[in-house]
């Protein structure tokens, strides 16, 4: 089976996009993971992939998959991509763009040059547990960090520490990934206050690992910083190690994200 894909990145958060709107390539769990795989496959953090919606009030249907295979909720910086690729490919003169996903919907425009993406509403808690912080113990139980769980259709907890740099992403974010309190995974940011609008920002996501970017790992620490009075509730500049984007919060419990996004190349990969 031989199937075209155009291969994206936000802030070195990579993706292939592959466009299902006139056929289906019904992809498995292991496919997925083969085209995943940076020496044997493609190679990206996470598949995306664009359909008809079944429902008429949508644009299209848009599905997201980790490079484990699993089915996500939600991801900003792939949205940024569906919305280059969409403009790129001349599929649509629509501005605003909507796009049904797995658990709601997102709205996506472009604003002064940059993609804009509506990520919907948020909640602040662990909606399993009920939960607002989470607590976890390093160094052998002498040091404890508190985090704040953030559920933008996915969930997200996201630590405050003086130093992203200190902090061993991989390890932490693994286990706190691996406890009972989380029974479906989350995503697990560190984040680092630069000053009232601005943030440093690593994110351990579920189904995928360390990333170079999150989306909703960036609007979930906004979200977290601006209710403890960490930053001002204006314009966020949010620097990961892919590079930069921007997070507003609305007074409707509504978070955008606002970046660039680009083709890195196209081409046929035969399964």
């Amino acid at each position: 089976m031989k199937i075209p894909f155009t291969k994206m990145q936000a802030i070195g958060n990579d993706f292939i996009i592959i466009n299902q709107i006139d056929q289906n390539y019904s992809l498995s769990q292991s496919q997925i993971t083969k085209l995943a795989n940076r020496h044997f496959g493609i190679g990206f953090d996470q598949l995306l992939i664009i359909e008809k919606s079944d429902d008429p009030t949508f644009d299209y249907r848009y599905r997201i998959f980790n490079a484990d295979g699993s089915e996500v909720e939600h991801c900003g910086n792939g949205a940024r991509c569906f919305y280059e690729y969409i403009q790129h490919h001349k599929l649509s003169s629509k501005n605003p763009i909507t796009a049904q996903t797995l658990n709601g919907s997102i709205s996506l425009t472009q604003d002064n040059g940059l993609i804009a993406v509506d990520m919907g509403k948020f909640s602040i808690g662990n909606k399993d547990e009920s939960s607002l912080f989470f607590e976890i113990y390093l160094n052998n139980d002498s040091e404890k960090m508190q985090g704040i769980c953030i559920d933008l259709g996915n969930p997200h907890i996201v630590f405050f520490v003086d130093n992203v740099k200190d902090i061993d992403a991989i390890r932490t974010g693994k286990s706190i990934q691996e406890s009972s309190i989380f029974p479906h995974s989350v995503n697990v940011g560190f984040c680092e206050i630069i000053n009232s609008n601005e943030i440093e920002l690593v994110v351990y996501e579920r189904g995928s690992g360390l990333t170079l970017g999150c989306g909703s790992g960036a609007c979930a620490a906004t979200i977290a910083a601006i209710h403890l009075k960490k930053v001002e509730n204006s314009l966020i500049k949010v620097n990961m190690p892919g590079g930069s984007i921007f997070t507003q919060s609305s007074d409707n419990n509504h978070v955008f994200l606002k970046g660039d996004a680009s083709i890195v190349f196209e081409g046929v990969i035969d399964l």
